[in-house]
């Protein structure tokens, strides 16, 4: 069984709370934030502006990948905003999406319940821990990232078993779509976050993320495991990181020690001397 010859993710157009947590970054005051906050993260709804996303990214995918309908399998998290972004991006008579829970954002737990400022006042350990480690922190009453990328594991395995070669497309978020990249992707954990922090390879909304086991210059050149990447923002193709073009993504890779060791040195040693 091998996975889908294509893979496409679709993160979910801006919601509400999509705007109230931007202007809470900035520090900007906001008198929906409380409101907003005491929703259940499931229940979010998109913005106007989301919906529009989400009809472009509809109108790209007609274009580029012959539509949502053409897809085998079609699978979307539970959480209202995608299941809206599904909708738009495949109109109203594309039908056979998949409810899936596995495909949910991550939980911030109550920690992602109060404004940024009293995040850290409120839980400053696992601030600091944001901040140095964001692969491997977990929230207060909610998720690391490693316990999401258990649920995309599953996930993954019933992509095998259902949908090899097959195509397939997926309504999500964010940091369910970063985690899917850390394991469709191979990297280590200091590659992740890496790539977390660059700005030019975020995951906007209603970015789309598609994965290949063909090769985009010769149909005939079907490979065992996915080997092609491309990126786009529907909104603002220009934008699209690696100009939307393909990327050819490595083999999982095998390390000597000496590599292991060299990896180590991540992390300088703090007892030298003891």
């Amino acid at each position: 069984m091998s996975m889908p010859l294509d893979l496409v993710f679709v993160r979910h157009g801006q919601s509400e709370a999509n705007i109230i947590q931007k202007l809470d970054k900035e520090g900007a005051e906001n008198q929906h934030l409380a409101r907003v906050n005491a929703r259940p993260d499931w229940k979010q709804r998109l913005a106007p502006q989301g919906i529009e996303q989400a009809k472009t990214a509809g109108r790209w995918l007609d274009e580029n990948l012959g539509g949502v309908a053409s897809f085998d399998g079609r699978y979307v998290s539970p959480f209202l905003r995608t299941r809206e972004t599904a909708a738009y991006i495949g109109g109203h008579d594309t039908g056979e999406w998949t409810i899936d829970d596995r495909v949910v954002e991550r939980s911030w737990g109550v920690y992602g319940t109060v404004a940024r400022a009293e995040q850290r006042v409120q839980f400053p350990l696992t601030a600091k821990l944001h901040e140095a480690t964001p692969w491997y922190v977990r929230f207060d009453g909610g998720e690391s990232m490693p316990d999401v990328y258990g649920r995309f594991r599953d996930f993954q395995g019933t992509l095998h078993r259902e949908q090899s070669d097959k195509r397939v497309i997926v309504v999500s978020h964010g940091d369910f779509i970063n985690v899917a990249r850390y394991g469709v992707e191979r990297m280590r954990p200091e590659q992740w976050e890496a790539l977390d922090r660059d700005p030019r390879y975020n995951i906007r909304n209603c970015s789309i993320l598609h994965y290949t086991r063909v090769n985009p210059d010769d149909s005939n050149d079907v490979r065992d495991k996915i080997h092609w990447r491309r990126m786009i923002y529907p909104t603002a193709p220009d934008e699209s990181p690696d100009g939307g073009n393909w990327v050819e993504l490595p083999e999982r890779q095998r390390f000597s020690g000496a590599e292991l060791l060299e990896q180590a040195e991540l992390a300088p040693r703090l007892l030298e001397d003891e």
